[in-house]
């Protein structure tokens, strides 16, 4: 099932503080995620740490894609 953009967040539509927040935590998650692994890796495979930064870096790009799309469904709603 497909989500609509709703007509009200249109081209004069500003992004909120909390859609700012989960962007950032977003990108934190990734980055967060990628230190794990890392640091999991240098140090000797440990099974607790790869399964938890590599749910920090899933959970990143799983809300990331949702932020990209929105970002593009509302590029295209812009008039011209």
């Amino acid at each position: 099932m497909k989500r609509a953009i709703p007509q009200i967040m249109g081209a004069g539509h500003k992004i909120s503080r909390r859609d700012h927040y989960q962007i950032l935590s977003s990108a934190l998650f990734l980055l967060i995620g990628v230190i794990i692994l890392v640091r999991s890796l240098h140090g000797g495979i440990v099974i607790m740490a790869l399964l938890v930064g590599g749910g920090f870096l899933a959970l990143g790009a799983y809300r990331l894609r949702f932020v990209i799309k929105y970002l593009k469904e509302r590029r295209k709603c812009k008039p011209k």
